[in-house]
């Protein structure tokens, strides 16, 4: 069926935590009635079209309305204008469920200014650049850049991407001298282009202040332990930066959400135990609700299966927690043998911190330098929502993790408690998300820090 790729991956970041790659096979499918063609992007035997318009050529051409169905029932609608099959000049989506997504298509791809409706009702204006939302406004859009680099993504480190195998990073260039730079992850399963819109506030009042913004396309929480290619790419585009930009290799700050925080955490730790498999040493860190004791994060999700899989009725979201557990465990599972009782000297190894050890396990290489977690730990969103409760929350291993180090020396370490304050880019109340990142005080907490 027809979905911009923009569309679909927001839906993705804005309704769970796990997204899966999605392989594009694209197909001309014929209206049942007239014969008429129209491109497929993501097709499959059970999508079917309907197309109420002129063809030319056996081609939809012109102004219609175009109609897709999935066994039967409709799930998306554009109206506007065709040709030869593919959806070229204005023209909106409407997505059922999902709100709308509108502007000028080129060949079928939404390129420049337009705007995205979501099903909460809020409405976005921004930029499509290659048929991919960004909510930049338009003076930062121009300081924006997509570097294409050589390497292939062999392993599945940028996921829900179709069938590309390129990687790439963005970087929003400040204007005069680059005195820092900002590097921010993606959330397992979210595209680069949603990071950007996530943080418009926070890249925008950096770009102010002389900070370059750096978004990899990375989003596969493998780990940097298990991941050479990941590692390899990430020092790649460090290096790129600190040659291009002339960034000084002491003037980094990275930070993530979720799985890009675990990343951005095990980084920094590898770059003070590891110092030769790191390009750099950052200067700080921080995550945005990461969880960071992996024996944990099993045990957590292999407790919600056992509690909710054989429960009926679960609502959609607490299907997708349910999705997730079962995607975490599995993938554990394959990446580390088993559970953390039979091989806990790997989760241990792969871990930020590990609660269940007197050091920290990873956690004691973050003691000399300023650390943040940010957590919105509203426990009755998460039993009402999520059929979950304070053991299951990332907040326990969080403010253990600070704890830890606060207890060891580092008074820089600190629990962001971001209460209330988790929405997502669609409006949508959810304490998993960007939004914890208050953005003026980060980046006050960001110049004190580069002006040392």
């Amino acid at each position: 069926m027809r979905f911009t790729k923009s569309v679909f991956t927001l839906i993705i970041c804005f309704n769970s935590l796990i997204s899966f790659g999605q392989k594009a096979t694209g197909a001309y499918v014929h209206d049942v009635v007239t014969g008429c063609k129209i491109w497929a992007e993501n097709y499959s035997q059970k999508d079917s079209v309907t197309w109420k318009g002129t063809c030319k050529g056996g081609y939809a051409d012109g102004s219609g309305i175009l109609i897709w169905y999935k066994n039967g029932k409709e799930t998306t609608s554009y109206v506007g204008i065709m040709q030869k099959g593919k959806p070229n000049g204005h023209g909106k989506y409407t997505y059922v469920g999902n709100g709308e997504s509108e502007g000028n298509f080129i060949d079928g791809i939404l390129q420049g200014r337009g705007k995205r409706i979501f099903a909460t009702g809020l409405k976005l204006e921004g930029n499509y650049i290659d048929d991919e939302f960004l909510n930049l406004d338009e003076s930062y859009l121009k300081q924006l850049k997509k570097h294409k680099t050589v390497f292939l993504d062999s392993t599945d480190i940028y996921i829900s991407d179709g069938n590309s195998k390129s990687l790439f990073y963005y970087t929003v260039i400040p204007k005069g001298n680059v005195n820092g730079a900002l590097v921010l992850l993606p959330s397992s399963g979210e595209n680069a282009e949603s990071v950007i819109s996530c943080n418009k506030a926070l890249i925008q009042a950096a770009s102010e202040k002389s900070i370059l913004m750096i978004v990899p396309s990375i989003n596969n929480d493998r780990g940097l332990d298990d991941d050479q290619l990941a590692l390899d790419f990430f020092n790649a585009i460090l290096n790129e930066v600190v040659v291009k930009y002339k960034v000084a290799k002491n003037k980094f700050i990275i930070g993530g959400f979720s799985g890009g925080g675990m990343l951005a955490l095990r980084y920094t730790e590898m770059s003070r135990d590891k110092s030769d498999k790191t390009y750099i040493s950052p200067a700080a860190v921080f995550g945005v609700d990461p969880p960071v004791d992996l024996a944990g994060l099993y045990n957590t999700s292999k407790r919600d299966l056992i509690m909710n899989s054989d429960r009926t009725g679960l609502s959609s979201g607490k299907m997708n927690g349910l999705r997730e557990a079962k995607w975490i465990v599995e993938k554990y599972d394959k990446i580390y043998g088993g559970a953390p009782d039979q091989y806990p000297k790997r989760y241990i190894q792969c871990s930020m911190y590990s609660r269940s050890q007197k050091d920290g396990g990873n956690a004691r290489f973050l003691n000399d330098l300023p650390v943040r977690v940010y957590c919105d730990p509203d426990i009755l969103w998460a039993l009402k929502e999520r059929n979950r409760d304070y053991y299951d929350m990332n907040a326990a291993n969080l403010s253990a993790m600070i704890n830890f180090l606060n207890l060891n020396g580092n008074k820089e370490a600190e629990f962001i408690s971001a209460i209330g304050k988790g929405y997502r880019l669609d409006g949508a109340r959810h304490p998993h998300s960007w939004s914890l990142v208050e953005p003026i005080d980060c980046i006050n907490w960001m110049l004190r820090i580069l002006n040392k």
